[in-house]
């Protein structure tokens, strides 16, 4: 299948509202939770990046007539190291949810940190490595819609770094880790999910190596948006699994409420003749001229509920008069 503009400016526009939605969604419940960390602040930065490589991408396949020759390149270095900008904080984000969960005298949480800085150290690899190839072939920067022709060392740096964070990292950490059941699976889900960007990660180094040119920059805009909405994939499945708890329980109290406050409804009152209202009144008021009522009442109960059968249950109390003592 051949990938023109036109598929760029769909994937480029719905993959980052997407990837937004859910960042804004994570970053609305860790502020309402009062629980915004640093794991929060790197998806921050991550969304913020992903918001400039958008605009310079519509620049860049926009109609070329509206910059300069020296803009047309400037939006590419930004999209080129965009990329990374965005992907790599997302990767953080994740690492430094792991790190929440650790606790504070834990031998982990130095691993972690050690994790972090490989991660910084990468990026920064991977930062530099677009000039060392770029900057020296000055052909590309000519063309109406500059683009880098990238070597096979790019794609092979991307590949290498991206199974660091996928292979090496997640064994070592969850291994290790001494959370509760339902925070580690969340973390298993967010890890495992990861494996999408692999397969976006494959896709791109594919492109990198064979085709160049537009579809690069089509595998570049899914590994990014894949990446960030996995790094919010733990907070948005721990919200629908407190949501469901919250369900469960509203269910459960109505229930208990239900079960516990049956319709009760009184159908008869028989004392002489069915319904004889006034007879009943005129004898009530004799209570006043010194006679004391004994009511005999025939009341019939029904108690219905959603969980039980109907039960009926009937009392009969004898109507006569005394005189008061």
């Amino acid at each position: 299948m051949t990938i023109n503009t036109n598929d760029l400016r769909v994937v480029g526009f719905v993959g980052p509202i997407l990837a937004g939605v859910f960042t804004i969604v994570r970053l609305f419940e860790r502020f309402r939770r009062r629980q915004f960390g640093v794991d929060d602040a790197w998806a921050v930065l991550s969304l913020t990046v992903l918001i400039i490589f958008e605009v310079a991408l519509f620049l860049h396949i926009g109609n070329p007539a509206r910059l300069s020759q020296m803009s047309r390149v400037a939006m590419y270095y930004i999209m080129a190291q965009g990329f990374y900008a965005i992907i790599w904080p997302a990767r953080m984000s994740i690492l430094y949810s792991v790190v929440r969960f650790t606790p504070q005298a834990s031998n982990l949480k130095k691993i972690l940190y050690y994790f972090a800085v490989s991660f910084l150290v990468l990026w920064c690899i991977l930062f530099a490595q677009i000039f060392w190839v770029c900057e020296p072939i000055h052909a590309w920067k000519d063309s109406l819609t500059p683009q880098c022709p990238l070597t096979s060392d790019v794609a092979i740096a991307q590949l290498i770094s991206e199974r660091i964070f996928l292979i090496a990292a997640p064994l070592r950490l969850l291994w290790h880790l001494e959370v509760p059941r339902a925070q580690r699976n969340r973390l298993i889900v967010v890890f495992a999910a990861s494996i999408c960007t692999t397969a976006a990660s494959l896709v791109h180094a594919i492109y990198i190596l064979r085709t160049g040119g537009v579809p690069v920059l089509f595998a570049a805009v899914i590994e990014q948006c894949v990446s960030l909405l996995v790094c919010n994939l733990a907070v948005i499945a721990g919200l629908m699994v407190r949501l469901g708890d919250s369900r469960k329980r509203s269910l459960g109290v109505t229930g208990r409420q239900s079960i516990l406050q049956g319709r009760t409804r009184a159908i008869n009152v028989i004392d002489g003749g069915a319904g004889d209202r006034d007879d009943f009144k005129a004898r009530a008021a004799d209570m006043e001229s010194g006679t004391q009522l004994k009511i005999l009442r025939v009341v019939e109960v029904h108690t219905e509920s959603d969980s039980f059968s109907h039960k009926d249950d009937t009392q009969v109390i004898s109507l006569s008069t005394e005189p008061m003592q």
